[in-house]
């Protein structure tokens, strides 16, 4: 059902950013759909066979690490950089819209989902890496936008080189989290697809703003997660 929900707001959110845009009246759906985001990719993390209060404990406190390091963030300017939420993702606690941690919590089970690794601080590496590619298309259309804003002009469309060393490292720290076992192949491709669907929305939201280097990165994300998929089908084929 969620997986229907996530398409369906998908599907006419970005068909609407792309042509018309959204009417203020419906302002409220930005934050909304990182929620349903988040729950999505939770739908897929409690289908690993691991208990489900064990898979939603997880959930709960990567999101309330999140939470507690945006707010400290917006309060001191560690570690991302000096930056402020504006009202556009809706409802926040303290100074951080409930959408955020939303959002952490729906790139860091995609990506770990994605990736196929039994060796745990590889894994950390790679999702680290990928992360810091979302958070390249993704930063630079949600500060063009207006999610947020920040203090000073960084090197990357406004945005400090500190913010991706942070995506980074917290990422990569979070992913130790996720136990190493996680065979299915089914999950491994609805989270790989995810992944896409999310470079592919702000890949073309970034070319409608003018922001091509952002609209390069998603799609050779998108390439290379695909590329992930086949690679893995041919070492699944030569091991039976």
């Amino acid at each position: 059902m969620i997986r229907l929900v996530f398409t369906v707001w998908y599907l006419i959110g970005l068909g609407m950013m792309l042509t018309i845009g959204v009417p203020n009246w419906l302002s409220f759906s930005n934050g909304l759909f990182l929620v349903f985001f988040a729950l999505y990719a939770s739908s897929l993390e409690t289908r690993l066979g691991e208990k489900r209060i064990e898979s939603w404990a997880r959930i709960i406190i990567i999101g309330a690490i999140t939470f507690v390091i945006e707010e400290v963030g917006v309060r001191t300017g560690w570690p991302f950089g000096e930056y402020s939420y504006t009202h556009v993702l809706g409802v926040s606690l303290g100074h951080v819209p409930l959408a955020i941690p939303c959002a952490w919590i729906g790139i860091l089970i995609a990506v770990v989902n994605m990736l196929t690794l039994t060796n745990r601080w590889l894994r950390a590496l790679l999702t680290g890496i990928w992360t810091v590619i979302f958070d390249m298309v993704l930063d630079p259309v949600a500060f063009e936008r207006q999610f947020w804003v920040w203090a000073e002009p960084g090197d990357f469309y406004g945005i400090p080189a500190t913010n991706f060393i942070s995506w980074f490292v917290i990422a990569a720290l979070i992913s130790l989290l996720f136990p190493t076992q996680r065979s299915s192949k089914h999950i491994q491709y609805e989270s790989t697809r995810l992944v896409q669907a999310m470079l592919l929305m702000f890949g073309l939201l970034g070319a409608k703003e003018g922001l091509w280097i952002p609209f390069i990165i998603a799609f050779a994300g998108i390439l290379l997660a695909q590329g992930g998929i086949r690679v893995d089908r041919i070492r699944y084929k030569q091991m039976v």
